[in-house]
Parts: structure tokens; C-alpha cells; sequence
């Protein structure tokens, strides 16, 4: 666009009052105005996260995500949460809603509906979970769920009420009535 182009643009915006750019007092005042319970909604929303040394932490991904100034959380619609490990198969964990809680120390992401989770370890091939709700913290790789879960690889199928998922040493606990089939 010519420089006249962007004159022309510019002076529109003047003309009809518009600014650039939304600030958050912008975003309250608009949930105010609209009667609504949230402030702003983002379509094919995607954040990464990345550790002090410039590795990748995670990234998150949603159909939606929907922001709630009320107690600062965020709705997501369809989230997958790809969830990097050292030297490994990221684990790879996708829902069909989610809610993600932050304050200045940790974020917690609740998963529910169809909550799957698969990841692929050298010792075991490909491994998936399955859960209706699945409470991660992604900061710390922590997953847990007192739900019934079913863990399944190539060689076993188990079923467990309750399960702690730890990324960071590579541990994963089923918690209470467990039930298991080996095949080898």
C-alpha cells in the first residue's frame, strides 16, 4: 500500500474515534456493557511455554478459549496439550473441554469429557489413557485424577480408579481397585 494508503487509513481511524490496540480496562468495561460473564474469546487459541534454558516446555492448543474475569479462568473448547520431555516422545493429551486456572505461582488445567493421553516409550511401544477428568499442572508435569482410568499398551490393559502421572521422572501410579491383563 502507498504511503497516501495508509494516510487515508489513518485518518479514518481518527475520524471515527477508533484507537489500535485493547488495554484490560477496555476488556472489563466490554464484558460490563455486553451483560456478559466473560471479556474476550480467542478462536483456534495456541500458547507455548518454554523452561529458563529456551526448551519447550508445552503448547496448548483450543478450538476456544473463552476468558472469565470474574475468577480469572479461561474456558477451552476441544484442548490438546502437547507435553515436551527430555529425550522422549512428547506426551500428547486431548479433551473435549477444558478449564485452565492461573495465579502468579501455578497454572492448573482441568480436562473433561473424552480425555485421552498417548505417548510412545521405548521399553512398552506406544501407551494410551483414558479418562472422563484429568487435573494437570503443567509447570510442574504433574497429572492426577481420581476417576477411573484405563492405561493400555501393545502387551497390557489396566483399569484403576485414581491415577498420578509424573513426566518429570517418567512415573505413572495407578491409585485404588486396579485391574490388569498381561499378554506378552
Amino acid at each position: 500500500m502507498k504511503l497516501r494508503g495508509w494516510l487515508w487509513l489513518l485518518g479514518c481511524f481518527l475520524l471515527a474515534g477508533c484507537k489500535p490496540g485493547i488495554n484490560s480496562a477496555d476488556t472489563q468495561d466490554l464484558a460490563a456493557n455486553l451483560n456478559a460473564p466473560f471479556d474476550y474469546y480467542i478462536n483456534g487459541m495456541q500458547t507455548q511455554r518454554f523452561s529458563a534454558d529456551g526448551k519447550p516446555v508445552f503448547t496448548l492448543r483450543a478450538g476456544r478459549a473463552t476468558h472469565f474475569p470474574a475468577d480469572d479462568h479461561i474456558e477451552l473448547t476441544s484442548p490438546v496439550l502437547h507435553w515436551f520431555r527430555d529425550n522422549a516422545e512428547p506426551w500428547i493429551i486431548s479433551a473435549d473441554a477444558g478449564n485452565l486456572h492461573h495465579n502468579a505461582s501455578t497454572e492448573e488445567l482441568t480436562l473433561t469429557g473424552s480425555v485421552k493421553a498417548n505417548t510412545s516409550l521405548p521399553q512398552t511401544g506406544n501407551i494410551l489413557l483414558e479418562t472422563g477428568r484429568l487435573n494437570l499442572w503443567p509447570k510442574d508435569k504433574i497429572a492426577l485424577t481420581d476417576a477411573e482410568v484405563k492405561f493400555t499398551t501393545q502387551a497390557t490393559r489396566w483399569q484403576s480408579k485414581g491415577m498420578r502421572l509424573n513426566i518429570a521422572r517418567n512415573t505413572l501410579s495407578l491409585q485404588n481397585d486396579v485391574r490388569g491383563i498381561y499378554a506378552p
